[in-house]
């Protein structure tokens, strides 16, 4: 994939400041925040999480993916940014700068902070920096496949760290955030509060992220490896210890001050984004009157109509646009929902994941997620209600109700394109993935998208690269 503008490049954004905190107060930390063992766990956390958050909001992520998964489309020639390309021909830009983002600029931070806080015996502090490593690992594997991870962030130790599979980075990121529920002290009062821009130091809330997170390894694991039934069961059956309502959600808040908006917004800076509605998502949301489409599109002046356009195809003055509500500068950005907890709760009930399969149940909770979602996206309750009353499908009759809980998923996640991208390969075995993609215009003739490849960095500096090398087809552990 070759982008013509060059906006997106995420090292652009790393001075955004994020939690209504100065950007100074943030960037205290200097252009080598690992040289003085002195540094703080806290200015470490507060410099891996904004430069983790501005990466994934980057063109090289937020748009990069949001093509190939096809949860909105670059315009093919129309787009004055993109251009007509091969989208499955990543650039090296975007392969880099998420690696590199992954790794260098959080995940070592964040090892490092784990390492001051337990030699400090600040175990809170450790333990909220683990839960977001957790997050950040999982994010890389699931856009990479095999990477390091037991050898990784050792860099005097193992300076060509081994490649762990998959599953076995599964397993360890299960095992981290069981070890850091495990460590949390509430009669410890040292932890990160004042750089916490998720919970603001409380624990409780931690605890459900961490366990939150758990039920998406687990749910993401469970086809390849049936037994993850009974933890999904054991956390299903405990839904007040996950992620329940939209005060626990996990986010970081923007403003509209300056240095502090959103990611995305400073992508365009609320010009035309040139970016466009995907008619994936259009032919699914059109039908059904979804309200989200108004938040997620915008209508070109004079239109009346919400319109699509395939992956690659040319767009035209008629085409929607991806919308200035998702690019506004105040936008949150969320990193798990109450919604999606919901969701994976209602599908393992359609399941039986763990639990007695009951459609009723699965309904109930179906049916909260949905609303859940809507209210996310402030869709007026008038329009929620008219689309549960006309739209909602009923899963105790309906052919596939899992299926239509995976519908729902998706579109709750266009705005989280890398998530989405996980939701559809886990949807379903090959060919039978919610919602069907096609080839896009001009892609290299063969099977669909299902991964980056490693950068050319990483393949010329680690010694201990898996042979052969894997290639944007090669499907991961994971993915039936």
């Amino acid at each position: 994939m070759k982008f013509k503008n060059k906006i997106f490049a995420s090292s652009l954004l790393l001075l955004v400041a994020i939690g209504g905190v100065s950007c100074k107060k943030y960037l205290d930390v200097n252009a080598n925040p690992l040289s003085s063992l002195k540094v703080e766990p806290k200015l470490l956390f507060g410099y891996a999480v904004t430069a983790w958050d501005v990466s994934k909001n980057s063109g090289d992520n937020y748009l990069a993916v949001g093509f190939v998964g096809q949860t909105f489309s670059s315009g093919g020639d129309f787009s004055g940014n993109w251009g007509s390309s091969n989208l499955y021909n990543m650039s090296s830009n975007v392969l880099t700068n998420n690696w590199r983002g992954y790794y260098a600029n959080t995940g070592l931070n964040l090892k490092t902070a784990i390492k001051l806080a337990e030699e400090n015996k600040d175990p809170n502090t450790a333990a909220q920096c683990k839960i977001i490593l957790a997050q950040v690992m999982y994010e890389t594997t699931t856009l990479y496949g095999d990477i390091p991870f037991s050898q990784a962030f050792k860099i005097d130790e193992f300076p060509y760290p081994k490649y762990d599979s998959q599953k076995d980075v599964l397993e360890g990121l299960i095992a981290m955030l069981d070890e850091a529920t495990a460590q949390m002290n509430s009669a410890n009062p040292l932890k990160i509060s004042d750089y916490d821009i998720f919970y603001k130091g409380n624990l409780d809330q931690w605890k459900k992220y961490a366990n939150s997170l758990k039920l998406k390894i687990l749910m993401l694991m469970v086809d390849k490896d049936p037994s993850k039934a009974a933890a999904i069961g054991t956390l299903v059956s405990n839904p007040a210890g996950l992620i329940s309502t939209a005060a626990d959600n996990c986010r970081i808040l923007y403003s509209e001050t300056p240095n502090n908006e959103n990611p995305k917004y400073r992508l365009f800076l609320g010009d035309d984004p040139l970016t466009y509605a995907g008619k994936v998502s259009t032919d699914i949301m059109i039908p059904k009157k979804d309200p989200r489409l108004s938040r997620y599109f915008d209508k070109p002046a004079g239109e009346t109509e919400f319109i699509g356009v395939e992956a690659n195809v040319d767009a035209d003055k008629h085409t929607s646009t991806l919308g200035s509500y998702l690019l506004r500068k105040a936008a949150p950005s969320l990193i798990i929902s109450a919604q999606e907890m919901l969701f994976l709760q209602a599908e393992a009930y359609a399941r039986g994941l763990g639990v007695t399969k009951n459609l009723a149940t699965a309904q109930g909770l179906y049916k909260d997620a949905v609303i859940a979602a809507m209210t996310f996206y402030e869709v007026p309750q008038a329009s929620i209600d008219t689309y549960v009353a006309d739209n909602l499908v009923n899963l105790t009759t309906a052919a596939d109700p899992v299926k239509e809980i995976h519908i729902e998923q998706w579109i709750d996640l266009i705005d989280r394109p890398a998530e989405a991208f996980v939701q559809w390969r886990r949807s379903g075995p090959d060919g039978t993935e919610v919602p069907k993609l096609t080839l896009p215009k001009d892609a290299t003739p063969g099977p669909l998208f299902r991964r980056f490849v490693l950068p050319q960095e990483e393949l010329g500096a680690n010694i201990n690269i898996p042979q052969p090398t894997a290639v944007y087809s090669d499907k991961m552990w994971f993915d039936l």
